[in-house]
This record gives structure tokens, C-alpha cells and sequence, in this order.
């Protein structure tokens, strides 16, 4: 059943998460000048993934599915399948979009980094990855 509450939290969640997979990307990405043909940009998208799935499964497991119970080995290995699958969509996503998109660059002055394909596809990407999760912790990980 949907639950408009959960979807609500989820979404807030969701930007927050959104918030450190792109910024860790993106970051990674000008720190370390990865062009978006390396294989090096799958290597910086499981860092910035990590680091979101980790925020994520303490954020969604209390606040949005408000699941207390004890963390257990089936919550934790659900949640790393449907977050393994999630990063197959992402990255898939990702380079898809890569791979249509030129790669021009659009810089904009008040903004520290720069407009590409890469952003452009991991935005993309994120928002298909959200889809797959929000349905996987809801069916396979916090369901009560």
C-alpha cells in the first residue's frame, strides 16, 4: 500500500542522499581530473555510492520505514542486494547518458564546477536508482 508519509520522508531523504552521491562525485571527479571515458568514473561513483547507501540505511530504516527493531543479518544483506542492483541501474544509467550526451562542458561562474555529460547522466542516474530503492527497502528490507 502507499503510504504518501513514507514517499514524503523518502524524497526528503532521498535529496539529502542525492546531496552526497553527486557532491562526492563531482568532487572526486575535479579533484582527481577523471574523464568521463576513464574507467576511473565507475571507481569515483561506488565511493559516492557508499558513502549515500551508508547515510541512507540508518536515515530510511529509522525515519522513513520507522523500523526499530534490532539491525539483523537479513535486513543488512537485503539492503545490500537491492543497493547492489541500484548501483548496476545508476551506473548503468550514467553511462548511457555519457554515452549519448557530447561532452561539452558548460561553465558557470558562480557554480565551482562544471555542467557535463557526467552530471548531467548522474543526476539522471540517481533519480533511477531512487525508484528501484524506495521499492526494495519497501518490499525486501523494512517491511514490518
Amino acid at each position: 500500500m502507499v503510504n504518501i508519509r513514507e514517499i514524503t520522508v523518502f524524497s526528503v531523504i532521498g535529496i539529502l542522499n542525492t546531496s552526497i552521491d553527486i557532491g562526492v562525485f563531482m568532487f572526486l571527479k575535479y579533484i582527481f581530473q577523471i574523464d568521463n571515458q576513464s574507467v576511473w568514473l565507475i571507481l569515483i561513483n561506488l565511493i559516492s555510492i557508499i558513502l549515500a547507501i551508508i547515510f541512507s540505511y540508518f536515515a530510511n530504516k529509522y525515519f522513513t520505514f520507522k523500523n526499530k527493531s534490532k539491525t539483523n543479518t537479513k535486513e543488512v544483506t537485503s539492503f545490500i542486494f537491492v543497493n547492489v542492483f541500484g548501483f548496476i541501474v545508476n551506473t548503468s544509467i550514467l553511462r548511457l547518458v555519457i554515452s549519448i550526451l557530447p561532452y561539452n562542458d558548460i561553465s558557470i561562474s558562480f557554480i565551482p564546477f562544471l555542467i557535463n555529460s557526467a552530471l548531467i547522466g548522474k543526476i539522471l542516474a540517481t533519480a533511477g536508482s531512487m525508484i528501484v530503492s524506495f521499492i526494495g527497502y519497501k518490499l525486501f528490507v523494512f517491511n514490518k
